[in-house]
């Protein structure tokens, strides 16, 4: 036997592809950094540490609730802030694995992690053993399973603590694998199985049932038609409407569709009785918060499609979906490691299309050599089942993007079947399989590059320290926290989805009560009072209540012996590098307010990346996230960024429009104030009204 033929023995052995598949899939544990941390950026975290607080707050002790945090009310009795619009089963899954080691906070992260890596795995898993079944070539299907799990959106939200999101694609997997079985073995109780396990981990598995049942009821109904055109006794149009209707109900299909709403009803009925609960029986159904989710999520509310308007728009919202696809395809290491979130020059719009004709020309081939249809055309479409009709939730959520790995499935496996019949060589696939095992090894390696810069570990881990030592003085206790001055990338991407982690032995409060006499007040600046609690902390800050008040006091009378730059609803100061907003009297109402404030520096290298092209800083917000009421009085404070600063531009938004806008010139000190010198308080102003 040749070297050659001795070659394409190994290949044609069963073992050896599935060895490979966990082989490879191991590098995403490996190469995973320090998973017990939270200071990866942006979205990844944020989503993190919000879904970790709802699942690690799931005991016996407050009745199963899911709860963002616990509040305590004006009246002073504790409540819940319910987070119940999703199934149940992913959030589990989280709690039971944190239980061994309840009370460490960094060891739950880590446990969490590696639950959502298990299910992302688990999914390579079922998708490797559902193309095995369709194209009887193990080759093949590891080839195309790991090319599609090489993409930056698999690699980079593997880990992200997602239940709703990662625990539904491993459903989604799950479930298409019991329809590989049904197709081929005629085995429904395993799908109805598979299935209902699937809804009890995201809603998303509708998408993939949708495809799926449509096109099994009408090739039924197309192969009964051909039948009754052979049949004398149904050639009338009421036996074969007859004839059709019960062949609808008798289909499995049917009963199938059937069984899905049940369980996704019985499981939507759940979520609201709990929220309906916790919320003590008061809240209408049309106003749970899950509810509103869910209006909003379907395109319902009106403010919510006005204020996001420019995503939401056919064009826009198609264009950054076929980008999201494309990229998909690519490996991460073709893509670099320096900036994730940036695509190489070469995927541009018009490579774009030309990715587009070449992926429709494949899938078109292919299809002639495809058997049966009907999974890969669910396979393929469900992503684009999910994303249409919830443009509401895809368009503002980029790892949903991972529910598009059909698309590539099935073109990779349609290339590599066109590659075997041309070559007619085990040898050829054996090769692809090395070079797809080779980009998932180094786009692992690379991804978990992203994001784990030592500077910003070190930052994460004082994070941690100081907020897990807050946690201990407050347990038990009221804390308001207030986003005064700063911006919330101090904390873990969003601030507040990482307090409710650290701090979720206490009792937290973002919006602030009418009058603060007790408890504990939790703030980003550190201001000049004798009441700091934490005075070796450097990100977080921790205060007695009464004494904070009387700083604010005596901040407000301070503030208000100048005059103001803007006399509008708010008066607008600008008093040592800090934007005041001021009105008085005001009522509680009045603090439902949301502003605008645009900082434009004089050199543009000083703006984040993903703002240059807009040319200023955007420092939006709501009153109630960054102001205070007391005494009658309404004061906000945003501390401006530490450039000097050409102009700024600030007023209050009302509903899609301006109600009043302000600009203020600044003029630069001069001296020496350090590298970069803050922006004085000389300026000069132009009004403009009812913009």
């Amino acid at each position: 036997m040749t070297p050659f033929e001795r070659l394409e023995s190994v290949l044609r052995s069963a073992w050896l592809p599935f060895a490979l598949l966990p082989i490879a899939l191991s590098t995403v544990f490996l190469f995973g950094g320090d998973r017990g941390s939270l200071y990866r950026p942006g979205t990844h975290n944020a989503m993190s540490s919000h879904h970790l607080t709802v699942a690690v707050n799931i005991s016996p002790e407050h009745g199963f609730q899911r709860f963002e945090r616990q509040i305590i009310e004006d009246d002073g009795i504790a409540r819940y802030k319910p987070y119940n619009r999703f199934p149940i089963g992913g959030y589990a899954s989280i709690k039971l694995a944190t239980l061994p080691v309840i009370g460490d906070l960094s060891a739950q992260i880590t446990a969490a992690r590696i639950v959502m890596l298990l299910f992302v795995s688990g999914a390579a898993v079922l998708a490797y053993l559902s193309l095995c079944r369709l194209v009887s070539n193990r080759w093949i299907a590891l080839t195309a399973t790991l090319l599609a799990f090489s993409s930056y959106y698999l690699l980079y939200y593997n880990d992200m603590i997602a239940a709703s999101e990662l625990g539904v694609f491993f459903g989604l997997m799950l479930t298409f694998h019991g329809m590989v079985v049904f197709i081929q073995e005629g085995r429904f109780r395993q799908l109805v199985v598979k299935m209902c396990i699937g809804l009890l981990l995201g809603w998303v598995i509708f998408a993939l049932l949708l495809p799926f049942i449509i096109i099994g009821l009408a090739s039924e109904l197309m192969r009964a038609r051909s039948t009754a055109a052979d049949s004398p006794h149904q050639r009338t149009v009421l036996h074969q409407g007859k004839h059709a209707a019960a062949l609808l109900l008798r289909s499995r299909y049917t009963t199938l569709g059937i069984a899905a709403l049940l369980l996704g009803m019985s499981v939507l009925t759940f979520n609201f009785a709990m929220e309906y609960i916790a919320l003590d029986g008061e809240t209408a159904l049309t106003e749970l918060p899950s509810f509103q989710s869910m209006v909003k999520r379907i395109g319902g509310d009106d403010d919510f499609n006005t204020t996001r308007a420019a995503y939401l728009y056919w064009r826009p919202f198609l264009g950054t979906q076929f980008r999201s696809i494309l990229r998909m395809f690519i490996p991460y290491a073709l893509l670099g490691s320096d900036n994730a979130a940036e695509s190489p020059t070469w995927l541009s719009k018009r490579w774009s299309a030309v990715f587009g004709v070449a992926l429709s020309i494949t899938c078109l081939i292919g299809s002639l050599f495809i058997r049966p249809r009907i999974l890969f055309v669910t396979l393929a479409s469900f992503g684009f089942v999910w994303a249409v009709p919830m443009r509401n939730t895809t368009a503002l959520h980029e790892f949903e993007s991972i529910y598009y790995i059909g698309l590539p499935l099935v073109f990779f496996t349609i290339v590599l079947l066109l590659a075997r019949r041309l070559t007619n060589r085990d040898s050829v696939l054996g090769a692809a399989a090395v070079i797809a095992l080779l980009f998932f090894t180094v786009s692992s390696f690379q991804m978990s590059r992203v994001g784990h810069s030592a500077e910003t570990a070190r930052t994460s881990d004082a994070m941690e320290e100081e907020l897990t030592a807050i946690r201990e003085l407050t347990a038990g206790e009221l804390v308001t926290v207030l986003n005064l001055g700063g911006s919330y990338r101090l904390y873990f991407g969003w601030a507040h989805h990482a307090v409710n982690y650290y701090l979720n032995s206490s009792f937290i409060k973002y919006r602030y009560p009418p009058t603060l006499e007790r408890g504990f007040i939790l703030m980003r600046e550190r201001v000049d009072t004798d009441t700091l609690l934490t005075p070796e902390n450097h990100h977080f800050f921790l205060y007695d209540t009464a004494g904070i008040m009387a700083w604010y006091r005596a901040m407000y009378r301070s503030t208000v012996s100048t005059e103001p730059a803007a006399r509008e609803e708010f008066d607008v100061y600008i008093n040592n590098s800090t934007v005041y907003y001021i009105k008085e009297p005001c009522e509680r109402e009045e603090t439902f307010e949301r502003f605008f404030l645009h900082v434009y520096p004089i050199d543009e290298s000083d703006l984040p990346d993903d703002r240059r092209e807009h040319g200023f800083e955007n420092l939006d917000f709501e009153f109630i996230e960054r102001g205070l009421l007391f005494d009658g009085k309404c004061l906000a404070s945003i501390v401006l960024p530490q450039y000097d600063t050409a102009r700024i531009v600030t007023g209050r938004i009302e509903g899609n429009g301006r109600a009043w806008m302000v600009e203020l010139t600044t003029r630069r000190l001069t001296g020496n104030v350090g590298h970069r010198k803050r922006a004085n308080a000389g300026m000069s102003m132009r009004e403009s009204n009812g913009i």
